[in-house]
């Protein structure tokens, strides 16, 4: 199976993506990939401490994404199952505390998004709204920039980092998308790597505007994966370096590939 793209790409943007691409392990090994793992090792920044992190709400230290079946399962420790379930928009919580009789009680929400319309997005988070948020912004970030092809082409983007010139393309996603906006854009170094993803966290509100750095890079399977996730305030296109809406650090990266 070969890339397809989007009718509205040019072949410049192409050439970028392609190399992008082949820098992530290949077409080949989007097609084999089942699952990517990770363990939270610490979070910080300002959105988590608005939305009310360890008081509102608790999250699960480990996750598995499906990114080809749009799914994350979160995993508290001791191998017990799912404490909470991402799936296609739809959210599946435990209690973590048995109820009566020593049995475990599960909440529902389907298509939670939508409880985050109006003025409703301003809400402290409880623990399912919290990992409906990691739970498909973990699914499309471990799908990129495998899906950027079937998108349609917004432009070009440049930004600089330092004395390096990061190339990138601006896409747009379907309405129904399981993502933080529809307009996303996607800045990649000289090597292909991505390195930054600038978007606006929809659920969160308008001022929800960010530049999320994509950092510390390890390779699993031939597949690179951060270790650090930074998202920094963006005004415009500049983002604001003491202003950090969210940083988090990983350990226990695994990715899981189909047999051939």
């Amino acid at each position: 199976m070969s890339i397809v793209f989007h009718p509205s790409w040019p072949v410049p943007a192409q050439t970028l993506l392609r190399r992008a691409i082949d820098r992530h392990g290949g077409w080949s090994s989007w097609t084999r990939l089942e699952s990517v793992s990770v363990h939270l090792v610490a979070l910080r920044g300002f959105l988590p401490w608005i939305k009310g992190y360890e008081r509102s709400f608790q999250l699960a230290r480990s996750l598995t994404t499906f990114p080809t079946e749009v799914r994350t399962e979160f995993h508290d420790e001791g191998g017990e199952p799912a404490r909470a379930i991402f799936d296609r928009g739809d959210m599946r919580l435990r209690d973590p505390d048995r109820g009566v009789g020593g049995r475990r009680t599960e909440s529902q929400s389907l298509d939670h998004r939508r409880t985050f319309l109006g003025r409703r997005k301003m809400r402290r988070w409880d623990a399912v709204d919290a990992h409906y948020f990691f739970g498909y912004a973990f699914a499309s970030y471990a799908a990129l920039p495998f899906v950027l092809p079937g998108l349609p082409y917004r432009g070009a983007v440049a930004t600089r980092r330092g004395i390096e010139r990061w190339e990138g393309v601006r896409v747009e996603f379907p309405a129904d998308a399981q993502v933080h906006s529809r307009r996303q854009s996607y800045f990649f170094d000289d090597g292909g790597l991505l390195r930054r993803n600038d978007y606006v966290a929809d659920i969160v509100g308008p001022w929800a505007v960010g530049a999320h750095l994509w950092r510390d890079y390890t390779t699993v399977h031939g597949l690179p994966l951060p270790a650090r996730r930074t998202v920094l305030y963006r005004v415009g296109r500049t983002p604001v370096p003491f202003m950090t809406a969210l940083d988090a650090t990983f350990d226990g990266l695994e990715v899981r590939l189909r047999r051939q």
